[in-house]
């Protein structure tokens, strides 16, 4: 059997090379996607690349606001045009599969009925303010563990027999897969939970909110119920009254809600699999990801303001109104013949990118 995972990654310096070396004990291979990381992603990435074939980067060029189900999706079209996969499946650099074995997952996955998605029931792991902060390894760290559903539904993934499906898309967290937009039935692995490392210490947390908060209120469809606890962990941070975050912060259980915290059990994640061998890369200083929001963000003012420029220095309203619509407008033609498999919808849309750029030159030189 043949198994791929596609992650997002942004900042999980922390636990992405655990995250990695474990999950490489379950699957065939694993491609990235790094989300302009601020700390030292990129370079355990690029370490991990030189190592071995299995681990793959991919480039989806985004730089907007953060649309996982969209660019996940994509990628998932990407590498399936590039090899022939049995199963295809997300996981964020936070998720561990759970199995005891490979031959144990392997299983779970073959008993899919053909037509149906699988998912995994989530164990969630949380820091405790009694966690040892001196051990720099969360999986190691991080002890106390909620009991899991077997049945439940957390992460899906996508069969060989849903490929051939022209619509097949993961929805937003990618908790379920959608053909024509409608969920596609799905059983649970019955024997392989997903461990979930979401809370890791409070300042990883609190960072994860305001970086997740960012990202999901800027879209332009964005909808309260998309991301709801990481929302409540950033409305939580607004009533803290000090930048230092006490280990009993209430963002924790703002953001867990409807978790029952006070049931978590000392329970080691003892089916790790793999050894860190950069644990001097394993930082993830929290001032240095604030910062680096902040300088996406002055990115996409610098942006705005080079509209306005290109509108002749009119900073009125109205003026930049006219030039970002302006511009949307084509950018969403391009898209849609992008998309097209018409050679005649191409040689239309290369000449409408022309059009764009020399209307933009235009303006500039006013």
């Amino acid at each position: 059997m043949r198994i791929a995972s596609i992650s997002l990654v942004k900042d999980e310096a922390d636990i992405l090379e655990g995250f990695v070396r474990h999950n490489l004990h379950y699957v065939d291979r694993m491609y990235v996607i790094d989300d302009r990381s601020t700390d030292n992603t990129a370079e355990i990435l690029r370490r991990l690349c030189a190592e071995t074939d299995r681990v793959r980067l991919l480039e989806d060029g985004w730089t907007g606001a953060f649309h996982q189900a969209k660019r996940t999706t994509a990628a998932m079209r990407l590498i399936l045009k590039e090899e022939d996969w049995d199963i295809v499946l997300p996981l964020d650099a936070d998720e561990f599969i759970g199995a005891p074995d490979r031959a144990v997952f392997e299983a779970d996955l073959a008993a899919i009925p053909p037509g149906m998605a699988g998912a995994f029931a989530e164990m969630r792991y949380f820091a405790a303010p009694g966690d040892d902060m001196s051990i720099a390894d969360p999986l190691v760290r991080v002890r106390t563990a909620l009991g899991y559903d077997p049945n439940g539904m957390f992460k899906s993934l996508a069969t060989r027999h849903l490929f051939k499906e022209k619509t097949l898309a993961f929805d937003e967290g990618n908790h379920s897969i959608l053909t024509r937009g409608i969920r596609v039935p799905t059983r649970t692995l019955p024997n392989t939970p997903l461990a979930h490392f979401a809370i890791r210490s409070v300042d990883q947390i609190a960072v994860k909110c305001l970086k997740h908060y960012v990202g999901w209120r800027s879209r332009e469809d964005y909808k309260t119920s998309f991301v709801p606890t990481l929302v409540a962990g950033a409305e939580a941070l607004k009533a803290e009254p000090r930048f230092a975050l006490a280990p009993s912060a209430a963002i924790i259980p703002a953001y867990c809600d409807g978790y029952p915290l006070d049931q978590g059990q000392d329970r080691p994640f003892i089916e790790r699999k793999g050894e860190v061998k950069w644990p001097e890369l394993a930082v993830s200083p929290p001032f240095t990801q604030v910062l680096g929001l902040f300088d996406q963000l002055i990115a996409r003012a610098t942006a705005g303001d080079a509209l306005v420029k290109a509108a002749g220095g009119e900073a009125d309203a109205a003026a930049v109104a006219k030039i970002v619509a302006e511009r949307n407008a084509a950018q969403s033609e391009m898209e849609r013949l992008k998309a097209s498999p018409s050679l005649l919808a191409k040689a239309y849309w290369d000449a409408l990118a022309f059009r764009l750029r020399k209307s933009m030159r235009k303006r500039k030189y006013k």
